[in-house]
């Protein structure tokens, strides 16, 4: 009896492992479901609540036609890569519903790859229409967020040259900033987690349309500050980057310097940044910015030879001047808006954790009073293929 057991209790294994290999029992193909690539949130222009704008690849489409928009009256227009749908409501999760009703496809949101929110929501509060992709379970929180100027919903309107839909261009767009690090890049999990805490204040980069030889275009560039989740005024281009020096998040850059006749461009190859702060007995507070870049000569007119070694001196200190006046700049607006975008609040709790809990609750009124010491440290990376300025050499 006994020799049966084992190779019953086998069978009886090999059965129950089966039941994990059979197919997904969710399963959704792919003609049966509406991939949502980003969504434009705005305010509602004539009742309370939001304005919601999908946008949908269309996978029965191929070619480099133009995308159309479908309004309120579901109609649509030529078929294309993509499709627009707006709605309004008073909540997001009912809005996606009255949007399913426009279509014969199940709207499936996992795969979004942005929030465009627009400027005038933000100016009120982001926290209600953030609330339902932190809840729904396909909705995932590595959506890049950014603050239209004006409309979100015109942002996907504009035709995509390069990419397939706007919504598409739009996150390359974003992730290209590494080159000037003029914008920040911001998920949807590291913005909530910033607007949960009071020690840092959250941003999300700025992108607008503009006018290219009577073209319409996106630029992505500065950021928008928010402060108990709404929007409270923006850092442009110089204050941004001034920002993310301090965060450690600068990766590479163009900095223009003018040293004598010549107007030089510095590419930023490598930042590393630090933040050190001191929390004295009489309750002033100081931090100490420490950044090290390492700089390359991009290019430069006039004649001025500063690849030259004994002009390195003069190039390095100027460089050192260019980095520390974006980082004041950002310091300095960041206090005009009492916004600690650096978690400088964060660096005191961390160091300070006793202390802390009797400064929290003032943070708002201790951080502009608050002194920071910022110091630059710059090194030379080499002048590229050619050593000298390209003027006539003197007999």
């Amino acid at each position: 009896m006994k020799r049966f057991i084992k190779p019953t209790v086998s069978i009886l294994l090999i059965v129950l492992f089966l039941q994990c290999l059979c197919g997904c029992f969710d399963r959704r193909e792919l003609d049966t479901i509406g991939i949502v690539m980003g969504t434009a949130i705005d305010k509602a222009e004539q009742n309370e609540g939001f304005e919601v704008t999908i946008q949908l690849a269309n996978p029965t489409k191929g070619g480099s036609d133009k995308g159309s928009k479908t309004k309120k009256d579901g109609s649509g227009g030529e078929s294309s890569e993509y499709i627009n749908i707006s709605e309004t409501g008073r909540s997001i999760n009912y809005i996606i519903r009255e949007i399913q009703n426009k279509m014969s496809r199940m709207i499936y949101v996992a795969h979004s790859q942005n929030i465009v929110i627009g400027e005038e929501l933000a100016k009120e509060d982001v926290k209600d229409c953030l609330d339902f992709y932190a809840r729904a379970p396909e909705a995932r929180m590595t959506q890049f967020l950014f603050v239209a100027e004006g409309k979100a919903s015109d942002i996907y309107d504009v035709p995509a040259e390069f990419e397939s839909m706007p919504s598409t261009m739009l996150t390359k767009m974003l992730k290209d900033q590494r080159l000037t690090s003029q914008a920040p890049v911001v998920t949807e999990f590291e913005f909530m987690c910033c607007m949960i805490r009071k020690t840092k204040s959250p941003v999300m980069p700025i992108v607008r349309i503009i006018e290219d030889e009577d073209k319409k275009r996106l630029e992505v560039d500065g950021c928008a500050v928010f402060k108990e989740n709404r929007m409270v005024g923006t850092f442009d281009e110089t204050e941004t980057r001034g920002m993310l020096f301090i965060e450690n998040k600068v990766k590479s850059g163009a900095i223009t310097v003018e040293l004598e006749d010549a107007v030089l461009t510095v590419e930023i190859s490598k930042a590393q940044g630090s933040v050190n702060a001191h929390l004295y007995e009489d309750g002033s507070i100081r931090y100490d910015v420490r950044v090290n870049v390492t700089a390359g000569l991009g290019d430069q007119t006039g004649t001025f030879n500063a690849a030259d070694p004994d002009n390195a001196p003069q190039f390095l200190h100027a460089v050192e001047d260019a980095v520390k006046n974006e980082i004041q700049s950002a310091v300095d607006k960041s206090k005009e808006l009492d916004a600690d975008v650096f978690g400088f609040g964060e660096s005191l709790k961390r160091k300070y954790p006793d202390q802390w809990d009797a400064l929290a609750d003032k943070w708002d009124e201790l951080y502009p009073e608050a002194a920071v010491d910022i110091s630059v440290e710059a090194r030379a990376d080499g002048s590229g293929r050619i050593s000298m300025p390209l003027v006539p050499e003197t007999i």
